[in-house]
């Protein structure tokens, strides 16, 4: 388990196996486009397996076809389940 940061300050909080999984955590009730700054920098930049924002939503949603928004539930069930790694 590592992060990613570019030198223009761009960050992803979690990557996993070497770019398999990619997590960024947010405390929001509610994912906008300015909180998917960090992933958007590292898919462009490198091949991601997955992306995820683990955050406070309620339903789990797909952005473009690379980043889903898991509710904090979800994504513990993912990770519980074994299913976080493709």
């Amino acid at each position: 388990i590592r992060y990613w940061r570019t030198s223009t300050g761009f960050e992803v909080d979690f990557i996993l196996n070497e770019m398999a999984v990619a997590i960024e955590v947010k405390a929001s009730n509610k994912i906008h486009h300015n909180h998917l700054k960090g992933l958007r920098a590292l898919l462009e930049e490198h091949k991601v397996q997955r992306s995820i924002v683990v955050c406070h939503e309620e339903r789990p949603r797909q952005v473009d076809p690379n980043v889903e928004i898991l509710p904090w539930k979800s994504f513990l069930e993912v990770l519980w389940t074994g299913n976080l790694l493709i």
